[in-house]
């Protein structure tokens, strides 16, 4: 429509031009005719030519509505476009190059899918063998990853975008040298093992639903796009924590005990990084804070490394 409506502005003015140029004196006429259910409308005066086209509401009861203008003036054209509909402005032409870029900038999040890690805690100084007398085995300590919604917001072409979702995030840390976590007096501390007892383990076990927020880089090698790095921040919300442990007694017999909350906080917070390619990723993540409240346990943060597979 919007080459027919210019090649008909350039046939006028030519037209116009040709007229001008064979005669003294014009009279002005105007001109209306019907074109694919649309009224289009030319307006020729001495200096200018206008063509004006009218569209049908999709309610019969509406009349038409202006759609387009061009005018033809001192050999210069110019264009506008303007349609005013129950739902306030709409730009016909611009609509279609806004979902022609919308599609352009198509990007596939690297959220959601299924992943393993090892886990292991740290401080400040990223010491990860015995911290604040708290100390793992790192051949058991484990992170198990669910993420099931994830959601991109391309901000610069398709090559790099905001990535948010939802996911579940469990980890389980086993204790070394035969020892334990108890709450004494509203504190938490790590307790050597009582004399003829031998832990079979000794557990903590988290459970996160997962908010991240992450930038995500999508870099284009041409036709390949499967490449992606992303990083940012990853929120929890505490919704399972327990602790528990098992031994055998000098009887024979099977003895566990179990604990819950032991003052673990009930937020977490986790700087995040991945990169990969296609559906596999390999991540890391490590915590600013403590698993414990300040002051009421360990000061220990958590660390991870892992692989995401990819929905």
């Amino acid at each position: 429509m919007k080459k027919i409506i210019r090649l008909l502005i350039a046939f006028i003015a030519l037209s116009f031009t040709v007229s001008g140029a064979n005669a003294s004196e014009q009279v002005p006429t105007d001109t209306t005719f019907h074109f694919n259910k649309k009224i289009i409308k030319i307006e020729d005066s001495t200096n200018q030519v206008k063509v004006k086209v009218f569209e049908m509401s999709a309610k019969d009861t509406v009349p038409y509505q202006q759609i387009f203008e061009g005018i033809y003036s001192d050999g210069k054209s110019s264009e506008k476009y303007t349609v005013i509909e129950e739902i306030g402005l709409k730009l016909p032409f611009l609509t279609n190059k806004i979902k022609k870029q919308h599609k352009d900038f198509y990007m596939k999040p690297h959220w959601s899918g299924f992943g393993f890690g090892y886990a292991n805690i740290t401080n400040s100084a990223l010491k990860m063998t015995t911290v604040d007398h708290v100390s793992l085995r790192p051949d058991k300590s484990d992170e198990w990853t669910l993420n099931l919604e994830e959601k991109i917001i391309p901000i610069y072409r398709n090559n790099i975008g905001i990535t948010t979702g939802l996911g579940l995030d469990w980890r389980n840390y086993y204790l070394d040298y035969n020892t334990y976590l108890a709450d004494i007096d509203g504190k938490t501390n790590v307790y050597d093992a009582p004399d003829n007892v031998h832990y079979k383990y000794s557990r903590l076990k988290l459970v996160h639903i997962t908010l991240p927020l992450l930038l995500e880089w999508q870099p284009s090698f041409g036709q390949n796009h499967h490449f992606f790095v992303s990083g940012g921040l990853i929120g929890g919300i505490k919704i399972f924590s327990s602790y528990k442990m098992q031994y055998v007694d000098i009887d024979g017999n099977t003895v566990t005990n179990t604990a819950r909350g032991l003052n673990t906080t009930p937020l977490s917070l986790d700087y995040f990084g991945q990169i990969g390619y296609k559906s596999i990723s390999v991540y890391a993540k490590y915590s600013p804070f403590s698993l414990f409240d300040s002051g009421k346990g360990p000061n220990i943060r958590s660390v991870s490394l892992g692989l995401m597979v990819h929905f």
